[in-house]
């Protein structure tokens, strides 16, 4: 068979295909090429999704005259002056974007060079294009796009719907302005303004107040404060900021993860996971951290020539990056431990006040339902642990009962439905589940007693034998030495049974027969990881969950104070070892509002 060469017009189509996925990678590389000619103001119009028009228009130094023919031209570029790959200081360098977008669309392109008094313009369809002309537009660049992958049907068959485009579009666009603080940006579709926003201008908080216009001012008030570096060299250095949600502010997906590096939005499932791996058993299994993370590093110490879009990078030492990143996380975590979002208060009270208005409905409509009013209130069961005293005793005690609220959990009140606990401190009142708060107290002093080998062992005086299904029975003895590291001795004992010797101590007087066969029934069920440390976070987090105060159990007063107080000192205890929050604050003003006293 002959070999030939393919003609141009067809490798820019070969190549539209690995650089032009969608419209919303259409748009990537233009608002690249706007921010790498040191645009501050881009302005961008979609329809259909991008399909039937993307129109960016940018302040930026524009080109020349005699460049416009060759920006359109495969590997024609001006961001690589010395010709090399290894110190890349622009978003932008391959030279293949515009080249293959114009192969499979009808472009425009008009520019006024920052020097020049006349802008001028080219179109070119499918690849092919004429002599630049006379344009009237007054600064910077535009770039119109019509037809987009109308050269190759097959690829415009498989976008997805117009509005799916569009989201992913709108995705990019906030993505890009995140990074980008002293860029203002507008996004218009389909005639309707999604964004329109402004350059930030407080030189002190310029990555925060983006944040908060982009990602809500709920999440940039309430989220962690990233900050880090390590030295590489002895003028060269890693560094980190950002900001990371509490544990219990998660998603069900990873659309609001954004981590930049060196400017750009990265995709690594490396770093995703590390991150992912920071919060360790602090989110519920299928959720999903928020985050807004950037990372600086040396440009000789990272290549981001590994993938057409530039969604991918590789470090010269990724593994000192991972542990910057992880360490990072987990210390701020660990200061922030009992922490929990108020969206989970807001919610609540949401909730409280919709039920309050049906009730008011109801009453409406029948005198009868006064009683169905009062339903919330007549089963519930509180334990008051607070009496009326007389003055001299509230005199007395009064220094007690200040120290107790200045804890950030504040001092309990009472017990409610045997299972909440509910505090009062300085800002207002504090619901605790105490099974979750307990659970996770049990599963932290046991990884504490396993990090530093410090687990005492207990002999039962009489061996515990379990009998156990097929299945759980497998799982228990393939995991016996795993299990050894975490205080217990277990050996096979004849047919479909194991023989339990010995106990961590942590457990006191549990029902160790219960929490082993629970603990091969859960492990059947859900499954072990592949990492050693993973499945022992697992099998403890399962061993703590059947050790901690179950719900219905009846605590004093001295038992609920302590149990805050060890919430206050012990590392993520806002959540419970399956990611669900510990405790619920509710502020004065908060409790005005259900009442409309504000």
């Amino acid at each position: 068979m002959e070999i030939r060469r393919l003609p141009q017009n067809l490798i820019n189509q070969i190549a539209a295909g690995e650089v032009v996925e969608r419209p919303s990678s259409v748009l990537k590389e233009l608002i690249e090429n706007s921010l790498d000619a040191k645009a501050t103001q881009i302005d961008i119009i979609i329809e259909n999704g991008g399909k039937n028009v993307i129109s960016l228009s940018d302040n930026g130094i524009g080109i020349q005259k005699d460049y416009i023919p060759l920006a359109i031209e495969r590997h024609a570029t001006s961001k690589l002056p010395d010709n090399t790959l290894n110190k890349i200081e622009y978003l932008g360098f391959r030279g293949e974007a515009l080249p293959a977008i114009a192969a499979v669309s009808e472009l425009n392109l008009q520019s006024k060079y920052i020097n020049s008094n006349q802008a001028w313009s080219l179109d070119i369809i499918a690849g092919n294009f004429n002599e630049v002309y006379p344009s009237s537009l007054e600064t910077g660049t535009r770039v119109s796009i019509k037809k987009l992958f109308f050269a190759t049907p097959a690829r415009l068959k498989f976008l997805k719907s117009s509005q799916v485009e569009k989201s992913y579009c709108n995705q990019v666009i906030l993505k890009m302005a995140l990074v980008n603080p002293l860029v203002g940006f507008s996004f218009k579709a389909d005639g309707r303004v999604l964004l329109n926003i402004k350059p930030e201008n407080q030189a002190d908080a310029l990555y925060l107040n983006r944040i908060r216009n982009l990602m809500g001012t709920s999440f940039a008030d309430e989220a962690i404060k990233i900050e880090n570096s390590k030295k590489i060299t002895d003028t060269k250095f890693i560094k980190i900021h950002g900001l990371i949600g509490l544990p219990t502010l998660n998603k069900s997906n990873y659309n609001q993860q954004h981590l930049f590096i060196n400017g750009r939005s990265i995709q690594d499932r490396n770093l995703s996971g590390a991150i992912r791996s920071a919060y360790r058993d602090t989110l519920p299994k299928g959720r999903f951290p928020i985050f807004c993370l950037f990372i600086d590093v040396p440009t000789d110490f990272i290549d981001v020539n590994v993938h057409p879009g530039k969604m991918e990078v590789r470090f010269q030492d990724s593994a000192l990056v991972r542990s910057l990143l992880v360490g990072s996380i987990s210390q701020e975590l660990n200061s922030n431990f009992f922490q929990t979002t108020s969206v989970i208060s807001k919610e609540a009270i949401e909730k409280f006040t919709l039920n309050e208005r049906m009730n008011l409905n109801k009453d409406y409509r029948s005198n009868d339902n006064q009683k169905q009013k009062q339903s919330f209130f007549s089963n519930i069961e509180v334990k008051p642990l607070k009496k009326a005293l007389k003055q001299s005793v509230f005199e007395n005690n009064s220094v007690q009962n200040i120290d107790n609220e200045s804890f950030p959990l504040g001092a309990a009140l009472g017990q409610f439905n045997k299972n909440y606990i509910i505090s009062q401190n300085s800002n207002g009142i504090v619901i605790i589940d105490q099974h979750a708060a307990h659970e996770r107290l049990t599963l932290e002093k046991m990884k504490f007693a396993r990090q530093n080998k410090s687990i005492e062992r207990q002999i039962l005086l009489l061996p515990e034998v379990i009998n156990l299904d097929p299945v759980p029975l497998e799982i228990i003895k393939e995991n016996i030495e795993l299990l050894a590291d975490i205080g217990f001795f277990i050996e096979p004992f004849g047919e479909g049974a194991v023989v339990v010797r010995e106990i961590p101590s942590l457990l006191g007087d549990a029902d160790i027969k219960q929490i082993i066969i629970d603990l091969g029934d859960d492990l059947s069920e859900i499954g072990l990881p592949s990492s050693y440390l993973a499945k022992i976070d697992l099998i403890l987090g399962n061993i703590a969950c059947h050790r901690s105060v179950r719900s219905g159990r009846n605590l004093n007063e001295t038992e609920m104070n302590q149990l805050l107080r060890e919430m206050e000192k012990t590392p993520n205890s806002g959540q419970c070892n399956h990611g669900r929050p510990t405790s619920i604050s509710l502020s004065l003003k908060d409790i005005e509002k259900l009442f409309n006293r504000t």
